[in-house]
């Protein structure tokens, strides 16, 4: 699958050295493809291209942006053509706080901003250093997910599988509601435990 990430910091370089390493092909979409701080990001089954240029030519996307970056960097995406669009972001402002809460969600708003996309959220409620390696042991780290299209959601959740992860979807896109507070959850516990080695996971009986 050819894979458009928008953006090329820690969360997009990381995911799009995962999915080129899982056999898809993967195009970073940023605002300047020249310019040198990009000079590490292509390799292998990986390239730079405008947004614009990277959404194009892709099958589908991954928005990996900064909240501060986000709607710039939707909009220079222009018409997403009914792709899918990922939303690995998280609307968190100054002070490490939501800029979005119980009312509404940054995937919800990212939905209104994006054209034409079938947008749904995941890869947000963990840090790179579990995307990097999403497996725990004979585990896989839970990756929580929500949309509103199912067959949207099939395919975040191949995608998520094809790097490790155990996907499971929550429900609609307001289901986001709930999934963004549980990466400031994931960020806290980090602090109070000393470590970014862990992840999410379901215990049954």
């Amino acid at each position: 699958m050819r894979i458009a990430i928008i953006g090329a910091g820690n969360v997009g370089a990381t995911l799009g050295r995962r999915f080129a390493d899982a056999g898809h092909v993967v195009i970073h979409g940023v605002r300047s493809p020249d310019d040198s701080k990009h000079a590490g990001i292509a390799r292998d089954g990986v390239t730079l291209d405008t947004i614009a240029g990277a959404v194009a030519s892709a099958d589908v996307a991954i928005l990996a942006t900064t909240w501060a970056a986000a709607q710039d960097a939707v909009r220079a995406a222009g018409n997403f053509g009914g792709k899918v669009l990922i939303d690995a972001t998280n609307p968190i402002g100054p002070g490490m706080v939501l800029t979005h809460g119980t009312t509404d969600s940054g995937t919800e708003q990212v939905a209104r901003w994006a054209v034409n996309a079938r947008v749904v959220k995941a890869f947000n409620s963990i840090g790179v250093e579990v995307m990097a390696n999403a497996q725990f042991g004979a585990d896989r780290a839970v990756l929580f997910m929500a949309g509103d299209d199912a067959a949207a959601c099939d395919i975040a959740a191949t995608l998520a599988s094809d790097i490790g992860f155990l996907p499971v979807t929550l429900g609609p896109l307001v289901r986001a509601r709930v999934i963004e507070p549980a990466a400031l959850v994931w960020i806290t516990a980090a602090a109070a435990v000393g470590t970014r080695q862990f992840a999410w996971g379901l215990l049954r009986r």
